[in-house]
């Protein structure tokens, strides 16, 4: 039994880090590949620290309740299937709140002033090795889902 919750806990870790988003400016997904974008040049107005949620895939309350139920089960030597309810119950709640908080990123909202002079924003996590910073170039690409910003020395 103890090797069946010990297996439960690695495949509800390791099904909660893989399934992540990433909102990294260089990162592309594989349908968003040689599609045509809009490219847009701007000036940075300002930089917010903001916290991304990525939605809930259900996969940690999933994975908790099913521990939760078998760890129950297994280990209640009276109450079986009631002991397994209550523990499937207790492991979904705790799932669900690891997977949430396995979900959030910090990211930044970037305020910005398009060549034409119309002001927009738009947030993406931070790119530590070229950060975006206030006054500075940056170049707007749009795709037909998404936008991006990266920072420039042209246009």
């Amino acid at each position: 039994m103890k090797k069946i919750v010990l297996g439960m806990t690695a495949l509800l870790a390791a099904t909660m880090t893989t399934g992540c988003a990433s909102y990294k400016a260089q990162t592309y997904q594989g349908n968003q590949a040689m599609q045509a974008m809009r490219v847009k040049y701007a000036v940075v107005l300002e930089i917010r620290e903001v916290e991304i949620q990525a939605p809930s895939t259900g996969t940690g309350a999933s994975a908790g309740a099913t521990l939760g139920g078998i760890a129950a089960y297994g280990g209640a030597s009276r109450g079986g299937i009631a002991g397994a309810v209550a523990g499937a119950v207790v492991g979904g709640v705790v799932g669900a709140v690891a997977e949430n908080a396995a979900q959030k990123k910090t990211g930044i909202e970037i305020t910005y002033r398009l060549d034409n002079g119309e002001v927009m924003a738009l947030v993406q996590e931070q790119d530590d090795q070229n950060p975006i910073a206030a006054g500075d170039r940056i170049r707007i690409i749009e795709g037909s889902f998404s936008s991006r910003a990266v920072k420039t020395t042209a246009g």
